[in-house]
């Protein structure tokens, strides 16, 4: 009997993520996989309805291999990519320590997320940082964010509207 959330496109990804063997190839799976459907600067929408499911089993796949793969020492403070998570962390928040214009900051905090969101840096490395930046994001935005008209908000967003007939 079929699950209620089965379906081909599912399917397809599954094939797919039981291939990931390794702890290298999973996290250059899962990051291109965000780039690519779960970013705001996306550039492809087909998986408007499975991509946060299809994202939450690449992400369960990639956490198991890194459980088998890496030591206690490696899991608390690596990132998948190899890297030591909290040097990750400082260059990141202090690229957005350096940041003047709110718009930029948004950048380097959703890029932030698309890379190291746990399983890739650890929960606790991340989470720290992932506050430090969204309070610096905050501080930027202040609170004329919306003082904008709609119109030129979208302008300065470089916002396009599609409109359906």
């Amino acid at each position: 009997m079929a699950k209620i959330h089965d379906n081909p496109t599912r399917t397809e990804w599954v094939k797919q993520i039981a291939g990931l063997t390794t702890v290298a190839k999973a996290h250059a799976f899962l990051t291109e996989f965000r780039a690519k459907h779960m970013s705001p600067f996306k550039t492809d929408w087909s998986l408007e309805l499975d991509g946060l499911w299809i994202e939450c089993k690449i992400e369960e796949q990639l956490a198991l291999l890194k459980h088998k793969e890496f030591n206690d020492t490696q899991f608390l403070n690596n990132c998948t990519c190899g890297q030591n998570a909290q040097k990750v962390a400082d260059e990141t928040v202090a690229k957005m320590a350096a940041c003047k214009d709110m718009y930029e900051a948004e950048r380097i905090h959703i890029n932030f997320r698309l890379a190291c969101k746990p399983p890739v840096m650890p929960v606790n490395v991340f989470m720290d940082t992932d506050r430090l930046l969204g309070t610096k994001l905050m501080e930027l935005r202040n609170t004329d964010y919306y003082a904008l008209p709609l119109e030129e908000l979208r302008k300065v967003r470089g916002v396009k509207v599609i409109t359906l007939q």
